[in-house]
Parts: C-alpha cells; sequence; structure tokens
C-alpha cells in the first residue's frame, strides 16, 4: 500500500530512541523527510544515521532538532526552526519520555508539577506550536501515549495521572480543527520492546526479586500473542494512522498492544 507519505514533512518529539525513533525510520522509509528532536545531541547523531543506513535515504531526510521539552518556549522556537528547514509540516507526532514509575504514597508534589510540565503541558505546547501551520497543509497529529493509561498499571502513577489528558487533547483537537482539515488520533503502545521498555523490566525485576527473563515472561503471558512486539512494528501504525490512507479516521485510538487491551471498551 502507498500510504501517500512521499515528500511529507514530518515533526517527532522525543524521536532519538524506542518509540519515536522506530516511527521516524518508517517515515524515512515512506519517503517523508523527518525532523527528530531530543535534547542530547549525541543521541540525535546516532539516530540520524542508524534511520539513514537503514532507508539508504539521502542525508537531507532527517533533520536533528535539539529540544528540552520542559521548556515551552524551546518547543515553539524548535517546531519553527523545523518548519523552515522542512519547508513546511504535515505531521506532527507528539512523544515525550517516559516518566518515573512509582506508587502515589512515593511521588512527591514536586514530581507531580514536573510530571504535568512533562507529559501533558510538552504536549499541548507542541499542538500549539504547529497548529497554524499544520492547517495550512490539513495535515495529521498522532500522539504516542501509552495504552496501560487508559487501564492503569500499578507503580506508574505519574504517567497514569496525566496521559489520559492526552487522549482528551487529541478528541478535542479532532472535533474543533476538523474543519481546518487536521486529524488527531492516539497510537497507544504496550509490550513493544524498547529501550523504554527494557528499563521498566529491570525495575520490576529488582523490585519483586525475579530476573528479567521471568519479568519477559510474565509480560508475554498477558497477551494473545506469543511475544512482545517491535519499535518497527509500531512504527509501521503509526506512519499508516497519520498518513493520508488513514484520511476517514480521526479522533481514535490506536492500540498497538498485542491484544493487551483486549478486554477495555
Amino acid at each position: 500500500m502507498d500510504l501517500g507519505l512521499e515528500d511529507a514533512s514530518v515533526f517527532i518529539a522525543a524521536g532519538s530512541k524506542g518509540l519515536g525513533r522506530g516511527a521516524a525510520e518508517q517515515f524515512v522509509a515512506e519517503g517523508a523527510s523527518v525532523a527528530i528532536a531530543s535534547r542530547n545531541p549525541e543521541n540525535l547523531e546516532t539516530a540520524r544515521e542508524s534511520i539513514l543506513e537503514a532507508t539508504d535515504r539521502e542525508s537531507s531526510a532527517v533533520v536533528p532538532v535539539e529540544l528540552d521539552l520542559s521548556d515551552a518556549d524551546a518547543i515553539e522556537d524548535a517546531v519553527q526552526s523545523a518548519i523552515d528547514e522542512l519547508g513546511g509540516l504535515d505531521v506532527l507526532v507528539t512523544n515525550h519520555g517516559g516518566p518515573e514509575n512509582t506508587s502515589f504514597a512515593d511521588t512527591s508534589l514536586a514530581a507531580f508539577d514536573s510530571g504535568y510540565n512533562d507529559v501533558l503541558r510538552s504536549t499541548v505546547a507542541l499542538c500549539k506550536a504547529a497548529l497554524p501551520t499544520l492547517r495550512e497543509s490539513g495535515g495529521a497529529i498522532t500522539h504516542l501515549v501509552a495504552a496501560s493509561a487508559r487501564e492503569p498499571t500499578p507503580h506508574g502513577t505519574i504517567g497514569n495521572v496525566f496521559r489520559p489528558g492526552i487522549y482528551g487533547l487529541s478528541k478535542v483537537l479532532a472535533n474543533e480543527e476538523g474543519d481546518h482539515g487536521i486529524r488527531s488520533n492516539c497510537v497507544a503502545p504496550r509490550g513493544v520492546l524498547s529501550d523504554r521498555i527494557e528499563e521498566k523490566i529491570e525495575a520490576r525485576a529488582e523490585r519483586e526479586g525475579i530476573s528479567e527473563a521471568e519479568v519477559r515472561e510474565l509480560r508475554v503471558a498477558e497477551l494473545p500473542v506469543a511475544e512482545m512486539g517491535t519499535t518497527e512494528e509500531f512504527g509501521k501504525a503509526v506512519a499508516f494512522v497519520s498518513s493520508p490512507a488513514a484520511s476517514y479516521i480521526t479522533g481514535s485510538v490506536i492500540p498497538v498492544d498485542g491484544g493487551w487491551s483486549r478486554r477495555v471498551l
């Protein structure tokens, strides 16, 4: 299937590692030019080289953008810089680093303040910065937000409190921006093996006094499929939902979770 992403311009927040990087590679493979944002310049360069090698695209296909998502002013500047470099914007992919996994009792008020800023406020700021240009192109906004926010799991207080707000924001944007030709959807991962999931597996193993291999087995046992997902599989879903091929999909949550959310209506 031709997704219609040839020559499209894409901005991906937190795009140098994990799920963001997996999505970036699929967009580039489909012919898009992609700005990947991260606060770590070394991670940006590593991701850029890896994506270009995997896709055999020209060097201009991946634009690295240094960005600290905790700084709202920096978000606006970074998005505008990417728009200038890319010559426009067709797709915004919002994303953020994974918040610390703690219980409610162990989460301080200061951590809640930081969590709001880093998870929800940063997503709002990205959308506000990108909307004027997306209205011109009739583009898409795709939010990467964990499936577990719909059915919270223990020890994920910050994410479970603020990530549902991204689901609500996505529906608000779908309702209000449809007249401008803008679609807004969420793609919800669970069980996709990324750097972040490796960290969570290690933390759970230490917390419960079991091996990392046992934790992986427990996670797979939650699923109707026989293995964890890959960032490539996740990235393909993100590219599709963001593309003209999905032109009649908006205000939706697309789970990429191996069936983990099959019990959630």
